[in-house]
């Protein structure tokens, strides 16, 4: 059958994607993304909790070391699927084109209602204590307390829904420019840790006293599992940019380098922030610390909390406007495939935008900063995005065999061993994860997963048209 998706162009030449959305991003553009979906809050706090499991610093590495590997081969997955199908929607089309209608609407659902969402006003959460730590430390306020936090966290969701909604060139624009500041200030930490290991810097012993050096000579893998997880966490993200595509020039090439280039980047900057910080306060002095990257900054800069607490501002904000531009790109195929709400198709004239899907994902995101026990609800969030991750990578195997005449624009580097890490990867952690959650988050998960399967047959309508991810074979 042959292909006639309009959000498929063989060139720049058709300026316009699917249903009225703008081809505007570029190859930068598109790594700016996969780097600020990865590195939001976690990389500045789990450094601790990797050092405390571990013990020493080959422990250390070897763990983030495996959290490399682990986001190259998703990012490798990720890389040939987009490439195949590069379509509004990302996860969702590559679930659908695999398994169908019913598992990528669940999929949708689930990321709309519990995974982005509850990420989205964590992230936000982050946000506001550290704006809450420097205006205190400026002398502004004594503290915003609960209320005024959340207040916060709701107005960075409406800037990001604003901001957005506005125009993709111009979200684009702004994540770069935040996305560059926060590669520079986790770059002038890494060099900090670079000039104490050389001896060209020396640390200030008033900060390192309190932190005592109590690294083991062994490993202690006991606790790997539950610090790999972690690690896990803290490398997620790099799925997200595929969402886009239908507004990505050139696709089939553009998608796959951004999500390789950009996955490859964070990884160097992981291992090399967290060798700084072993540098700066030992192994026991990052597993004894809160707040581990700033502590290693005010080591050796007077006031270098104060920089990290502003770095990670500038993070958090990076992570939530750049969540809020891509994820409603999904809710926009879902609601070209007749299972969502009509409007959350709709395209603004002007601004080239998803509008409503955007601001829909924003009212779900605050609705969830004034939830309480937030944590409880990431924890299973992240169990079902795990599940998605599994999906996926099982994808590229159900395709390989079922549709091996796919145009492979790239082709998954080390296939099949390389991608099977992956998804041998991901269903290990879901196993784990199942067996270690609790009543209460397993019952909401499935809540979710039940109330989706019976809405699913309320919005299902024109299942046999041609939408955004091509006809169905």
């Amino acid at each position: 059958m042959a292909r006639t998706d309009p959000a498929v162009p063989s060139s720049d030449a058709h300026d316009d994607s699917v249903a009225g959305l703008k081809r505007v991003l570029g190859p930068f553009d598109v790594t700016m993304f996969v780097m600020g979906s990865i590195i939001g809050a976690g990389i500045f706090n789990v450094p601790a909790k990797i050092a405390a499991s571990m013990g020493s610093m080959q422990g250390v590495l070897i763990l983030w070391a495996l959290g490399g590997v682990f986001a190259f081969t998703g990012a490798i997955v990720f890389a040939e699927l987009g490439g195949m199908m590069p379509h509004a929607g990302g996860q969702y089309v590559f679930v659908r084109e695999a398994y169908g209608r019913f598992a990528a609407f669940l999929f949708g659902w689930v990321l709309l209602t519990g995974i982005t969402s509850s990420a989205l006003a964590f992230v936000a959460g982050v946000f506001s204590d550290h704006v809450e730590s420097l205006a205190r430390g400026a002398g502004l306020t004594e503290g915003f307390g609960e209320l005024g936090k959340r207040a916060l966290s709701i107005g960075l969701i409406a800037f990001a829904v604003a901001l957005n909604a506005r125009g993709t060139r111009l979200g684009a624009l702004v994540q770069n420019a935040s996305m560059l500041a926060k590669i520079a200030g986790i770059s002038i930490i890494v060099a900090f840790g670079g000039l104490v290991g050389m001896g060209l810097m020396h640390t200030r012993p008033e900060v390192i006293a309190v932190l005592p050096d109590t690294a083991s000579t062994h490993w202690e893998w006991q606790s790997a599992g539950g610090a790999l997880l972690s690690v896990l966490f803290a490398y997620g993200g790099w799925q997200n940019v595929a969402a886009a595509a239908a507004e990505i020039r050139k696709p089939e090439r553009t998608l796959p380098l951004g999500i390789l280039f950009g996955t490859i980047g964070v990884i160097a900057l992981y291992i090399g922030l967290n060798m700084a910080l072993i540098s700066i306060l030992g192994v026991g002095g990052v597993a004894a610390s809160h707040t581990p990257t700033a502590d290693a900054a005010e080591a050796v800069v007077r006031g270098g909390q104060v920089i990290v607490s502003a770095l990670v501002v500038i993070s958090t904000f990076a992570f939530v406007q750049g969540l809020a531009l891509l994820a409603p790109r999904i809710y926009f195929a879902m609601a070209l495939d007749g299972v969502f709400f009509r409007s959350a198709a709709y395209v603004h004239p002007k601004w080239r935008t998803p509008v409503v899907a955007i601001i829909v994902q924003g009212v779900i995101a605050c609705v969830y900063v004034c939830t309480t026990g937030l944590g409880a609800l990431v924890d299973i969030a992240i169990l079902c995005d795990l599940v998605f991750f599994s999906s996926c990578g099982l994808a590229l195997f159900v395709l390989r065999a079922r549709r091996p005449d796919m145009p492979r624009p790239y082709r998954a580097l080390g296939y099949p061993w390389l991608p099977a890490i992956f998804l041998v990867t991901t269903l290990g952690t879901v196993i784990q994860g199942a067996f270690n959650t609790s009543r209460n988050n397993a019952l909401w998960g499935i809540g979710l997963f039940v109330v989706g399967a019976l809405l699913y047959f309320v919005w299902r309508r024109d299942a046999g048209t041609t939408t955004s991810a091509g006809p169905m074979q």
